[in-house]
């Protein structure tokens, strides 16, 4: 039988001719401002998370993403592109994703896995009732618990210098958390602002100067892109780093404590799932994290002469001997 005759005997059983594969129901792109390769662990933890909830890739879902690759100044033009692909839902993290993406689109759904301060930054309503078109599982300032880290490992630890990007609009949000903490610590905390990559080392040369005891790198997504960077320029230097990027310690900062980032993709991916199952995302309470980690890297210990305490390592969720 001829193709053009079994296309019409097929139409008049009423049959519908597998001319090609199956498209997915749903497409899922992520924007992050981030590099591809530090994001694809990530996004296989978001995949691992949405298969276990019933959707198979392929089948039920196709992904798409976008990266900056460390170029903030990207995102609004990468927000736009993400928005003509016109998803079923997007997926992003980070402050400069998450403000781009919602003054390009008010319908689509969008879920962020890392937001510092949803509510403060106009993302959503309120944690409890999002409202609009964003939801997502959220960070938690930390500086109170950062400060009191560098209390327990450098007792005598006075001067701290807080590394911050100027550009990141939580940036400043984020250093009142330090400074606002820093009294009931007992330490004098100073603000180090960068603009770009290129003022790292001047950035390191100021906090010399300062002569500060102790360096603080804050969850800023541009510093996740840079972490090792930092973390060397920080070894070099022999000034202790203390962050809530675990990559910087493994790549030679002291210690690292924050909520579990892998955790807070899962989360999302759960939204995803509730999204792709009709709720709408301003019904959908953010997420909050429950799980925090510990890194302790005693080779950089060792490296600058210090002595961790025992009970900060009976602590510790990983130690990098």
């Amino acid at each position: 039988m001829r193709r053009r005759d079994w296309l019409l005997a097929a139409a008049a059983m009423g049959m519908a001719p597998l001319t090609r594969a199956q498209q997915p129901k749903h497409k899922l792109v992520f924007l992050h401002d981030a590099t591809a390769e530090r994001f694809r662990p990530l996004l296989a933890i978001f995949k691992t998370r949405l298969a276990e909830l019933g959707h198979a890739e392929g089948r039920d879902f196709a992904v798409e993403a976008r990266y900056t690759e460390g170029r903030t100044e990207r995102v609004a033009a990468l927000a736009r592109e993400v928005v003509a692909l016109k998803p079923s839902v997007i997926v992003t993290g980070g402050s400069a994703a998450i403000a781009a993406l919602q003054k390009a689109t008010t319908s689509i759904p969008i879920v962020f896995a890392t937001a510092g301060a949803p509510v403060e930054q106009g993302f959503v309503k309120s944690l409890a009732r999002p409202g609009g078109n964003i939801t997502g599982a959220s960070l938690r300032g930390m500086g109170g618990a950062t400060l009191q880290l560098i209390r327990d490992c450098l007792p005598g630890a006075r001067r701290v210098a807080l590394l911050s990007y100027e550009p990141d609009p939580v940036a400043k949000r984020n250093a009142g958390d330090y400074l606002g903490s820093a009294p009931g610590s007992g330490h004098d905390v100073s603000v180090v602002w960068v603009k770009d990559a290129a003022g790292f080392e001047g950035a390191f040369a100021e906090i010399a100067a300062r002569k500060a005891d102790a360096v603080i790198l804050p969850p800023l997504s541009f510093f996740f892109v840079h972490a090792e960077a930092l973390a060397a320029l920080a070894l070099r230097a022999r000034v202790p780093l203390f962050s809530q990027i675990r990559p910087a310690a493994a790549a030679g900062g002291l210690v690292s404590y924050s909520p579990d980032v892998s955790e807070n993709y899962r989360r999302a991916a759960s939204l995803v799932d509730r999204i792709l199952r009709g709720a709408k995302p301003g019904d959908l309470p953010v997420e909050q994290p429950d799980r925090f980690v510990l890194t302790v890297n005693l080779r950089t210990a060792k490296a600058l002469g210090i002595r961790i305490p025992q009970s900060v390592l009976l602590r510790a969720d990983e130690v990098i001997q």
